[in-house]
Formats: C-alpha cells, sequence, structure tokens
C-alpha cells in the first residue's frame, strides 16, 4: 500500500453510513481547492506540506501551467483534497467519500482557538462531526504514517459544531447530554430516535444525517 497520508490510514469501519474515520492530510499531488480568509478560491493540483498539531500549517497548490503557490494554514478557511483511486484498494475508505476537507473551526481543545480540523460529515447541515485528535491519542499509540488501530471506535469522542457555533467535545460517557444538545430542538427526529444512551454511541454518524435531513428549517 503507498503511505501517502502523512498522519495516518484507520483500518476500521463505522457502523453509522455517514460517520467516516479520518484519513488525515494527503501530502502527495492531487486534485482539489483552497479557499483563503479572504474567501477566494484557489482550485488546482493541492498537497500539505507539514502540520501542526496535526492541522496543516501550509499548502502548496499548483496550477495547470505548472506554477505554484504556497499559503501558511492560519490564511486557510478550508482545504478539499481528492481521495486518490488507488486508496480505495484498501477497503478501509467508503467509495462515497470523495474527498478530504479541512475546515477552520474553534477548537475545545484549545480554548476555542481556530485550527484546520478534518471534518467527518458530509458537507450541509446544521451540525457537523469533525476529528478529535486529542480524544483518539488518549486512548491508542499514535505514530506518523500509516498504524492499525485497534482501539474500540465507541471509546472515542468527536469535536462537534452546531450551527458554526458553540464547538464541544461529545463523549460516549455523555451521550444523553450530547443527544439532548444536538437534537432535542426537533420534534421530527425524536420521532425516529426517541432517546439514546451510551449503547447507541455507534450511531451518532447516523443520528447527525438524519437530523441534517429532517431538521434544516427550524
Amino acid at each position: 500500500m503507498k503511505a501517502f497520508f502523512v498522519a495516518f490510514i484507520l483500518f476500521i469501519s463505522f457502523a453509522a453510513k455517514s460517520q467516516y474515520v479520518p484519513l488525515g492530510a494527503i501530502t502527495m499531488w492531487t486534485d482539489g481547492y483552497v479557499v483563503t480568509m479572504q474567501n477566494d478560491t484557489i482550485r488546482g493540483q493541492i498537497r500539505i506540506g507539514s502540520l501542526v498539531n496535526d492541522s496543516p500549517a501550509n499548502v502548496l497548490i499548483r496550477a495547470a501551467d505548472n506554477t505554484k503557490t504556497k499559503l501558511k494554514g492560519d490564511d486557510v478557511r478550508l482545504i478539499a483534497q481528492r481521495i486518490p483511486s488507488f486508496a480505495y484498494s484498501t477497503g478501509s475508505i467508503p467509495r462515497e467519500r470523495e474527498m478530504v476537507v479541512f475546515e477552520r473551526v474553534p477548537n475545545p481543545r484549545r480554548h476555542d482557538k481556530p485550527m484546520l480540523l478534518e471534518r467527518l460529515t458530509p458537507a450541509g447541515g446544521a451540525i457537523a462531526l469533525y476529528f478529535d485528535v486529542s480524544g483518539w491519542k488518549a486512548k491508542t499509540e499514535y505514530t506518523f504514517g500509516n498504524f492499525v488501530l485497534e482501539t474500540n471506535q465507541q471509546d472515542l469522542s468527536f469535536i462537534v459544531l452546531k450551527n458554526g457555533t458553540e464547538p464541544f467535545i461529545a463523549k460516549r460517557g455523555e451521550m444523553e447530554t450530547v443527544y439532548e444538545r444536538l437534537f432535542g430542538d426537533c420534534p421530527l427526529f425524536i420521532r425516529n430516535y426517541p432517546t439514546a444512551t451510551r449503547r447507541d454511541w455507534r450511531f451518532l454518524g447516523e443520528m447527525v444525517a438524519t437530523y441534517n435531513g429532517l431538521c434544516q428549517q427550524l
């Protein structure tokens, strides 16, 4: 297998279809685009140059005429990289996931400092799940390069944003609170998922997708 993810490829699968595993930054050239802090969109071949605290520290863009532009992570609002076709041969990446996306969002692990975090749920909708690096590190050995994650997914946590505000860390042990905070304002959702306990943690991604589909008009 080609080792092109500088962070990692995780060989696990989620029961919830919409809850993807983190893939990490792609450090080889691949199609994509970058949105700057000035909301300019730059398209071309994209690769991540380096990471700091698992957040892209810089990104390189190669245009059709082969000219290259380098941007600091602090100057970027969003990075989207298309997953190379050969990567799907590992069997660990769902075919419906086409891009690795990093978005600048407040990180509650760092006093809500805005950082580029990998988004795990599809774009659109009020609720988004992001990769909580610190939460995963606490549960398994972490090294750069590819490795096998053997920790039960139910022990892991996620950074959650609802309506782009009030980021918080969602943990399995607090599933009842997470459920009420994220979904309690939508009666249509409650009819589909009347309650939730720690046993339902593995379905969090599915719940988010359902909420985003049913509760857009709140």
